[in-house]
């Protein structure tokens, strides 16, 4: 029953919002920077409300009052719960592969949210990505990148693809990595008997995970937020993207 419930609410909420991303498109649709602020902060609310009706308690370790505008947020991915958690935690954009778009309720979601897709295979549109995500970022607009490009069962860290790291170089953005950690569900430390309740990778399908994780009372999170990296002092987009890992990857060893 609890299954049931939390995912009609769900599924209800993210009715409620396509429309909402609708209306600001209509409203803002001359405007493109006044429109991606503004729905950065839709997607907020919805993250806000999401984080609440899948039960997810966040700690958060690090301030976050000042990172608002402009900033090119990374962290380490091991499930579709990550997304919800950092539009829990900022006003942001999305960047995301682009075959999101064909899944079904959530490529309208996505594609209503200003989305930036991009092709994480081949150089095909590349340049074009980095302009698109350097002027979303110089429109005081901030976007979260999943550099590891795919999610993982969290026994270590996959190299970061570094292409998209031009993009807080050209446009002169700061860099602020976190880390998520999710500690416990159901009240109980997280471990491997438990884990994949939550992680999701390989060939896992996604609804059927996604029903049975609606089944979950609680999960427990803790977000730690790091120094922000200076994207202009690196100046290359490989050493960066580097640096950025061995950031997240000693936090996430230390705790």
């Amino acid at each position: 029953m609890l299954k049931i419930c939390k995912a009609v609410l769900l599924v209800y909420c993210i009715l409620v919002f396509i429309v909402i991303f609708a209306f600001i498109r209509c409203i803002f649709f001359s405007c493109k920077r006044r429109r991606q602020l503004v729905m950065s902060y839709a997607i907020h609310a919805f993250g806000r409300v999401a984080l609440f009706i899948v039960g997810i308690r966040l700690s958060i370790d690090g301030s976050a009052a000042s990172l608002r505008k402009g900033v090119f947020f990374i962290t380490n991915h091991v499930s579709y719960l990550d997304g919800i958690v950092a539009a829990g935690m900022f006003p942001l954009i999305f960047i995301s592969r682009g075959d999101l778009k064909t899944w079904p309720l959530f490529g309208i979601f996505s594609s209503l949210s200003e989305t930036i897709f991009v092709n994480r295979i081949g150089s095909s549109g590349i340049c074009q990505e980095i302009e698109r995500i350097g002027g979303t970022l110089k429109n005081g607009v901030s976007v979260i990148l999943f550099p590891e490009g795919t999610t993982t069962e969290g026994n270590g860290m996959i190299p970061f693809k570094s292409s998209f790291f031009q993009a807080p170089i050209e446009s002169g953005s700061c860099i602020v990595p976190f880390t998520i950690r999710y500690t416990k569900v159901n009240g109980r430390p997280l471990d491997a008997n438990n884990k994949d309740s939550i992680f999701w990778y390989g060939d896992m399908e996604f609804a059927p995970h996604l029903f049975q994780l609606m089944g979950l009372r609680s999960i427990e999170v803790q977000v730690r937020i790091l120094e922000p990296v200076k994207s202009a002092a690196i100046g290359d987009r490989k050493a960066l993207g580097n640096l950025c890992q061995k950031v997240i990857q000693d936090s996430l060893s230390a705790q």
